[in-house]
């Protein structure tokens, strides 16, 4: 009898076991599918990329990463997107202003989300920051020039302030004209240098230091990739900088940069990403930009180019280099 009174125990405790591994079984044998996200640099991988990667909600759902180098060829670019478009993602991941315009000129159904864009609205990526109009919602790099130039202006004296810039690209020539509407306000002439590619760099840039006395150097993957080149002229003539690339201050030997963080700029795309995964349209998603923006002062060019940095600069910074 004692046997028996066992056999049932464990013949109820398998049913129940049973049971509950019935109860946890999905509806199908099919595979979850995971999510598609293809991601498109225009200049290698950064930190917007990093933080992109370890900002995405991989809880939830799977989540398979295709990566694509663009490489800063508009030829290249256009082959990625006809590998894209012959085998569907469920989302499209694409760094800066140039990229993302040649993106969603061909790519109208597909969610994108694009990061570091400085003017997506002026530029026209977007019809508003509240609703993008199309199928796009993303990250603005932006920091408003009027403070980056109160910063500069803090830290270095001026009267004749020089910008580089890449003609070719829409968001460089905006923040041009940004300048040159600010440079009545605050009393400087401004200098224009086009940098369109590497070689204009020994011809526009030689004898600087007779027409300026500081530069400024908007965001830009063009001039970014020639930094170490351009900021090796501005030092020898030992010429104070300011730039609005993060990296170009510790990588490139920039004097100053007031700076939004790529890293933060990544995870903030990556949260639009995650609502578009989980259902919602990119319309309906505000794009956004930064609210904390961080000032980084180079003291290894400060003593290159003889710059006294005043003390109450350095109690703002958030980086400084060494």
């Amino acid at each position: 009898m004692a046997r028996l009174e066992k056999t049932v125990a464990w013949l109820l405790i398998g049913s129940l076991v049973l049971a509950g591994q019935a109860s946890f079984c999905p509806a199908s044998d099919e595979p979850v599918r995971p999510r598609t996200i293809a991601m498109i640099t225009w200049r290698g991988e950064t930190d917007a990329e990093r933080g992109f990667l370890a900002g995405l909600d991989r809880k939830t759902r799977a989540i398979a990463i295709q990566v694509h180098h663009a490489g800063q060829s508009v030829a290249r670019l256009d082959e990625i997107i006809e590998q894209i478009q012959a085998s569907p993602v469920d989302l499209i991941y694409v760094f800066g202003t140039t990229a993302t315009r040649i993106v969603l000129s061909r790519v109208k159904t597909t969610p994108v989300v694009f990061n570091v864009v400085s003017l997506p609205v002026a530029t026209g990526i977007i019809a508003s920051w509240s609703h993008s109009g199309n199928n796009a919602v993303g990250v603005s790099n932006q920091v408003p020039v009027r403070q980056q130039l109160k910063a500069f202006m803090k830290t270095c004296e001026f009267n004749r302030l020089g910008i580089i810039f890449n003609p070719g690209e829409q968001n460089s020539l905006v923040l041009k004209r940004q300048v040159e509407h600010l440079s009545r306000e605050f009393g400087f002439s401004l200098h224009a240098f086009p940098i369109s590619e590497g070689t204009d760099i020994p011809v526009r840039l030689a004898g600087l230091a007779e027409t300026v006395d500081a530069v400024y150097i908007p965001a830009d993957s063009l001039i970014k990739s020639l930094g170490r080149k351009i900021v090796s002229v501005l030092n020898a003539q030992k010429i104070p900088s300011m730039a609005a690339v993060e990296s170009m201050v510790p990588d490139d030997g920039i004097l100053l940069g007031l700076v939004p963080s790529y890293h933060a700029l990544g995870l903030t795309a990556a949260e639009k990403a995650n609502h578009i995964l989980a259902g919602a349209a990119p319309d309906s998603i505000a794009s956004a930009t930064l609210d904390h923006f961080q000032f980084w002062i180079n003291m290894k060019t400060a003593q290159r180019i003889g710059v006294q940095i005043p003390l109450s600069t350095l109690i703002m910074a958030d980086r400084i280099v060494r």
